[in-house]
């Protein structure tokens, strides 16, 4: 007979192994370094600001363009390429939790979905990446690639971008499918890729960030780190952030790779930075949540936790939203960081992994304990719970017809 103890132990590792396998929680303690077209750099030095960019021009104006250039779908990871994770487009009616149409996979969706033209895209433990119709729930198409799928795709006018186990960057054809190229990588690729004009950032397990010409599939360059990257990068026009397994926060000239700061934590980043104005914002496994200044790579402020912080932030200019794996959900002020709520998630599983999206004043997570919540972002409130079958490992997305989220139940669920 299980006892209770040792079914929460149970759910505990099964966590444990997911977080392995998927988006911002995948660890390692490989000792890499390499700075591209700079030779080998020894990363746990200081590194000074170097390079083309002059970071006294890098200004708000920046990131509203980036924020921009994403509008009106969700079509990345936490909506662009800053990772706000704010909706652009709000459902129709405000959701009440109530199941709108599922669609079965025939494996566990770890894949955060995107959302773009009517359309739900979405890659599958069954190694099929699917097209679902977001009014109806009913497959468009499916294609299958050569390991499971743990990566989030990027969607654009006519192509997807996604990520694979068996180690390949995959361009699909939005309309078919079918697949247009690949990079193969050295080791596995779960961090979502990003896209930034005609370029696409993706970071791999084994500890490179590859930046690949979106038309062609062709290498431009390769950041190497200290250890596994499965977050996805965050990018402006002129810098590119990166957070590594090997605990350090990296500054990147998008025009060659080159290193402009680094910022050291204590402990491995599986969050993905958020980037608001000119501030960067992390979490660590250090029990500290860092603001960056992005201009010099100095801390403004820290957050101190009892847990470590697993899953990526999401902000709205004046607040930031992250949760720990004590499992609380925190409203911090962006300015400072101080506590403005908090509010408890009832799960046995002491680990979080399904990153947060807001919508009309609400913020939308999955947790551990099978449940999507919908949590008022002006006291914490939680205003309903929607159960699923098993953890939920994905992120939300925000879409016309609803909130949509996969389940390792091997379902992909629209919530209104």
């Amino acid at each position: 007979m299980t006892t209770r103890a040792g079914a929460v132990f149970k759910a505990w590792a099964c966590i444990s192994f997911l977080l392995l396998t998927c988006g911002n929680a995948v660890w390692s303690d490989e000792k890499l370094a390499f700075s591209a077209d700079k030779g080998k750099i020894d990363a746990r030095k200081a590194a000074p600001l170097v390079g083309k960019v002059n970071f006294a021009n890098i200004s708000s104006a920046e990131y509203h363009l980036c924020v921009k250039a994403y509008d009106g779908a969700w079509r990345t990871f936490l909506q662009n390429a800053c990772h706000t994770g704010m909706a652009s487009v709000n459902p129709n009616k405000l959701p009440s939790g109530k199941k709108y149409w599922t669609f079965p996979a025939a494996g566990g969706i770890d894949s955060s979905p995107a959302n773009y033209m009517g359309t739900i895209y979405v890659g599958s433990d069954d190694h099929n990446v699917y097209a679902v119709d977001e009014n109806t729930g009913k497959m468009i198409w499916h294609k299958e690639l050569g390991d499971k799928i743990k990566s989030s795709p990027t969607v654009g006018d006519d192509y997807i971008l996604i990520g694979c186990e068996d180690k390949k960057l995959y361009k699909l054809n939005r309309k078919t499918g079918n697949i247009e190229w690949t990079y193969a990588a050295e080791d596995r690729i779960s961090a979502p890729p990003v896209v930034f004009d005609e370029d696409v950032y993706a970071g791999s397990w084994d500890g490179n960030l590859y930046k690949i010409n979106k038309n062609n599939g062709q290498l431009i360059w390769k950041f190497k780190t200290n250890g596994r990257i499965t977050s996805a990068v965050a990018v402006l026009p002129t810098v590119v952030v990166l957070t590594s397994h090997d605990g350090f926060v990296y500054a990147l000239a998008p025009s060659d790779g080159h290193e402009l700061w680094q910022f050291k934590t204590g402990n491995k980043v599986y969050s993905s930075p958020l980037i608001i104005e000119t501030t960067v914002y992390l979490g660590s496994w250090d029990r500290n949540f860092y603001a960056i200044d992005l201009t010099s790579g100095k801390a403004k402020w820290k957050f101190a936790c009892s847990e470590s912080f697993s899953i990526s932030p999401v902000g709205d200019g004046n607040h930031i939203y992250i949760g720990n794996d004590d499992l609380k959900i925190y409203c911090l002020s962006a300015a400072s960081g101080g506590v403005i709520w908090k509010t408890k998630l009832n799960s046995p599983v002491p680990l979080l992994a399904s990153s947060p999206a807001l919508a009309q004043g609400m913020l939308y997570v999955g947790a551990p304990d099978t449940n999507l919540y919908a949590i008022d972002t002006r006291n914490g409130a939680v205003k309903w719970k929607f159960k699923t079958q098993r953890p939920i490992i994905g992120s939300p997305a925000v879409t016309r017809m609803g909130i949509c989220v996969g389940s390792q139940d091997g379902n992909l669920y629209m919530v209104n």
